[in-house]
């Protein structure tokens, strides 16, 4: 369903492993950049074209191929692929009732909390005026707040307001817009913003058993009024000793949201109190995370969704062991523009533990400031691999030297 993104690594990976993959299409919204391009109709050995108020048609298309799963690959393809799977394959479906949490930001951590796990305080609605009595009612008054649309993806519309000031100038102008995949926020979530460091449990799961094939740990700085733009991405080891609480916290929140089968991407600050959700996302992780995934541990999300479609579901192990440390350093744009001199990051690859780039950014080449996940991906990411986790560190910090360097002139 919309293989775009890190789905689009799953064709060639199922072809391979003797089976027909087939592209469920139905996205008609605005252009995605780097997140839609990966996507590749010759990858397939079929392409369903879903036409809107036309399910019965698309299930009687699809149905005729004998599918053995309906993958969802996009946030904006959940209800659909919920329908499909629900019609076509039932056994591998996740809990119909729970669909709604499973996409919409608020009623995902609603769900959560009927479970028994902690989550943020937060109020979800179209009216400031409820905003502004939560607040009090809460005792939030000055305190740093979040702002963003219940149905965001990469960040996309996420915006704070330290201390609480302009949280209603930013709520106004964040009502009734359409994000970069088309979706209008019709209501506008507020959250306290919560300090700590942020983590992700990418998993693969068989009719409820949960089987996790990476943990990855976040580094973002602020820009601007964005929450925060991704800096890098650190692979960790699956170590219970060290990472339990997060594991634990990481399974219960996909079973407070029904999610039975098939990939998640699972968001959670580690905060002074424990973790706290801040999103699930049922799909693939984003940004190519699978292919840097085997760098680190030989496996990814795609290698355990292949081992299901062969039978394999029973057997998936609860964890993985990590061969050598890995970093993805996002290189980041100041601002708005022209690229003159992206040379300066082939210095990059003299680094030790230097191992690729993906979507490196080249001179001429127009790039947006990076505000979030689909700014970043304009600019690419270079990976790091490495036995020595201290050699990682210091080559981000070579990469951040020269980007000072990096010269980006204004659109005319």
């Amino acid at each position: 369903m919309r293989p775009y993104s890190s789905a689009a690594l799953l064709a060639p990976a199922l072809r391979k492993a003797g089976f027909s993959p087939v592209a469920v299409m139905d996205y008609e919204g605005p252009p995605l950049g780097p997140m839609q391009s990966g996507h590749d109709p010759a990858k397939y050995d079929a392409v369903v074209n879903h036409h809107p108020g036309d399910l019965d048609g698309t299930i009687q298309r699809l149905g005729a191929l004998k599918p053995i799963a309906v993958i969802p690959a996009f946030e904006a393809s959940l209800d659909l692929a919920q329908r499909l799977s629900d019609a076509l394959t039932p056994e591998s479906s996740n809990v119909p009732e729970l669909l709604d949490a499973r996409r919409h930001k608020h009623r995902m951590h609603q769900a959560v909390a009927a479970a028994g796990l902690p989550i943020a305080r937060q109020i979800c609605t179209a009216d400031p005026d409820e905003v502004a009595a939560w607040i009090e009612r809460e005792g939030l008054t000055g305190k740093d707040l979040v702002i963003k649309p219940p149905n965001s993806a990469g960040t996309v519309g996420v915006s704070r307001a330290p201390g609480g000031a302009g949280w209603r100038e930013r709520f106004d102008a964040l009502l009734g817009t359409e994000d970069k995949l088309g979706v209008v926020a019709d209501q506008v979530l507020v959250q306290e913003q919560m300090t700590g460091t942020e983590y992700a449990v990418d998993t693969v799961s068989h009719h409820g058993r949960h089987s996790i094939t990476d943990m990855i740990k976040y580094r973002r700085v602020p820009f601007g009024e964005a929450i925060a733009v991704y800096d890098s991405v650190e692979w960790l080891p699956y170590d219970r000793d060290a990472y339990g609480e997060l594991i634990d916290y990481a399974l219960g929140v996909l079973d407070a949201v029904g999610l039975r089968n098939w990939a998640a991407h699972t968001e959670i600050m580690m905060t002074p109190d424990g973790p706290r959700l801040l999103e699930v996302n049922p799909r693939l992780a984003g940004a190519g995370n699978p292919a840097v995934t085997e760098i680190a541990n030989g496996e990814s999300q795609v290698t355990r969704i292949v081992d299901v479609c062969r039978g394999l579901g029973p057997q998936l192990p609860p964890g993985y062991t990590q061969r050598r440390h890995v970093m993805a350093v996002f290189l980041m744009a100041h601002s708005t523009g022209i690229v003159r001199n992206a040379e300066i990051y082939d210095q990059a690859r003299d680094l030790p533990s230097y191992h690729s780039a993906v979507n490196r950014v080249r001179t001429g080449d127009r790039v947006l400031a990076s505000t979030d996940i689909f700014a970043s991906m304009t600019m690419g990411y270079i990976i790091l691999a490495h036995d020595d986790d201290a050699q990682i560190q210091a080559d981000r910090e070579a990469i951040r030297k020269l980007e000072k360097d990096l010269i980006i002139d204004p659109d005319e």
